[in-house]
């Protein structure tokens, strides 16, 4: 009989994101303070000038580990615990990990057509709802009572906090979309079977890899 397995064991993608959110929201702590304009910037904030006007294209990745205050930590903390582990049980890890990192990216894409500065891993977390909802409502036929309650909870999930992202005016409803939309367009074209998904494993290095490169060209240039 093999030994059970630990949370991280059991959802490594999903513990290793949070892990390393928590180690960038210390290094902002420590580089002046999480709510520092300064700060988010240099540390690779997600702002269109800069991105578009400069080509600093890293930005909209890094932005997805920045927090901004310690509430906004926790809360999408909390959230990727909760979205991080079932798309994992769906997904796989590798395939989570890409996903997370390809719909960050479709969230800051989309947030380029508001001039502000926006920083948050909730355009990734939206991501992988979005590929949950499409990915469960394709392969429906397929779905347990349980699949089926799930589905109905992230429907509701998701169209309550999109309509609370348009309401709240400082609230990024751009970058929600965005990653909404990306993983949506990934969970369709998935197929049902995991053995179908041979290069998920590729992927999720070359996902690994963007996020070191995205991380140390912004830690490099603040300091």
């Amino acid at each position: 009989m093999s030994p059970p397995r630990t949370q991280f064991g059991a959802f490594p993608a999903t513990y290793s994101l949070l892990i390393l959110i928590g180690l960038v929201f210390l290094l902002e702590v420590i580089a002046g303070g999480s709510t520092s304009s300064r700060v988010l910037l240099g540390l690779g904030a997600n702002e269109p000038g800069r991105i578009v006007g400069q080509g600093e294209w890293w930005r909209m990745l890094t932005s997805a580990f920045l927090h901004i205050g310690v509430f906004h930590l926790l809360l999408n903390g909390w959230a990727l615990l909760q979205i991080g582990r079932l798309a994992e049980s769906t997904f796989g890890s590798a395939l989570t990990l890409s996903l997370f990192v390809f719909t960050a990216i479709t969230g800051s894409a989309l947030t380029l057509l508001q001039p502000k500065v926006s920083a948050g891993a909730s355009g990734a977390i939206f991501g992988l709802v979005g590929a949950l909802v499409s990915f469960l409502l394709r392969h429906r036929e397929h779905l347990t009572p349980t699949g089926r309650r799930i589905l109905t909870d992230l429907l509701v999930w998701s169209a309550v906090l999109m309509a609370y992202s348009f309401i709240v005016p400082r609230i990024d409803w751009l970058g929600h979309l965005g990653g909404f939309l990306g993983g949506a367009a990934v969970g369709w074209a998935l197929p049902v079977r995991r053995a179908e998904r041979g290069w998920a494993r590729g992927l999720a290095f070359v996902s690994a890899a963007a996020i070191a490169a995205a991380l140390l060209t912004a830690v490099v240039r603040f300091f």
